[in-house]
């Protein structure tokens, strides 16, 4: 077994100038807009529409700031998770605020990314997204979207489909079967979060949500405190394949459980299988065992000489 540094957080929210938040107006204005009309006690809800948005190419110095936190190895390009995270989020609110859901409960679940074309940097990002499934089970509500990212230079740049959850009231505890799978993954990377590094993510992408970054808000909610942007993670797992070597275009996770912050010791892991698809998984995990995320990437076929 190879011997694997701890990542310790590089970018703290202290090391942050003011300047970033300042480009995450769209965001925090969707966001709040969002939660605001969940609440209001009129539940009437407009038919799911297209919605279209441009968002402004991030600053050289955000983008520093955040290839610094998570240790991105393509240094010439946005990296596809905070498209995710940041530019696509104002388009991800306003969708999910088409459902008929509360969206203060509301939680990231999972991500599932197409690149069809790099951005690079400096380019504006032109947004399109529609929601195609608001539904629930009485215990969960599951709530997708769909946005396509393109660029002048890229008219297809990208496709998301985005999972959010709202929980509607406790589902009963069910005994969890081991998958027997664990023997078949190794560990690439260790990350260590710090308590406030929802904070420093907010601080980078927009996304104020208090349960990330409000201890005293987020301690008299079910989690009993902060909880790392799901996002967050993926873009660690996501750079942390990167710099093993893995070269992909398509990535899929699923967030299985809320990260605690502090976080414990995180061991980054990727599946030394391949299926007959090309794909190969990849997890996280604390010390002792307990999965935090889940996914799958389709490896690269190399061209033939």
């Amino acid at each position: 077994m190879k011997e694997v540094d701890t990542i310790y957080p590089a970018v703290s929210v202290r090391d942050l100038p003011f300047r970033h938040l300042g480009e995450h107006f769209d965001t925090i204005n969707a966001m709040a807009l969002g939660g605001l009309k969940s609440i209001l006690p009129f539940k009437n809800r407009a038919q799911p529409a297209l919605i279209k948005h441009t968002a402004k190419a991030p600053s050289t110095e955000l983008l520093e700031s955040y290839r610094n936190w998570c240790h991105v190895k393509e240094l010439s390009r946005v990296p596809p998770h905070l498209v995710c995270a940041k530019l696509a989020m104002p388009v991800t609110a306003k969708l999910t605020a088409q459902s008929p859901y509360p969206l203060l409960n509301v939680l990231n679940q999972g991500v599932s990314i197409q690149i069809h074309k790099p951005i690079s940097e400096g380019e504006d990002i032109t947004l399109s997204g529609k929601l195609i499934n608001a539904s629930d089970d009485g215990f969960r509500a599951r709530i997708e979207s769909r946005i396509k990212v393109s660029t002048v230079n890229s008219p297809k740049a990208m496709t998301i489909d985005a999972i959010a959850a709202v929980v509607l009231k406790k589902r009963p505890e069910k005994a969890k079967a081991m998958s027997g799978e664990e023997a078949n993954y190794e560990t690439i990377a260790k990350w260590q979060p710090a308590w406030n590094e929802g904070q420093t993510f907010f601080w980078m992408t927009g996304d104020f949500n208090p349960i990330h970054t409000l201890p005293w808000f987020a301690k008299r909610t079910q989690f009993k405190g902060c909880i790392m942007h799901g996002y967050g993670a993926f873009a660690q797992a996501f750079e942390a394949l990167k710099r093993d070597g893995e070269e992909f275009n398509e990535i899929e996770c699923r967030f299985v459980r809320p990260l605690p912050l502090p976080g414990k010791l995180l061991l980054i892991k990727k599946s030394n299988q391949v299926d007959e698809s090309n794909y190969s998984g990849y997890r996280i995990e604390d010390s002792d065992g307990a999965l935090y995320q889940v996914g799958r990437y389709r490896i690269n076929e190399k061209d033939s000489e």
